[in-house]
């Protein structure tokens, strides 16, 4: 069996409009995810210590850092403010 590289393997893997979408989809949520802990980490706060500015427990902090796009964008918000950082929204045309 000949050996695939990851382009190849990336290109026969991205070969339908739904599988692009997932693709894209799981990239936006990596970059939100690392987006939320660099803001905790700037700010110098613990999980705990966030969680005490936010009114909740370090549960919630570590559910909403490992699944940020179930949450309201009122949420990050408050999330970005208690790191002393602003969320911002981007739309693109396609």
């Amino acid at each position: 069996m000949k050996p695939v590289s990851l382009d190849e393997l990336k290109t026969k893997m991205l070969s339908d409009a739904e599988s692009i979408q997932a693709y894209n989809e799981a990239d936006q949520e990596l970059t939100l995810i690392q987006a939320l802990y660099e803001m905790r980490e700037r700010a110098g706060l613990s999980k705990t210590e966030l969680a005490d500015k936010l009114g909740t427990n370090s549960s919630g902090i570590s559910r909403l850092e490992k699944n940020p796009l179930s949450a309201s964008v009122k949420t990050l918000e408050r999330y970005a403010a208690a790191c002393g950082a602003k969320i911002s929204l981007n739309i693109r045309y396609v």
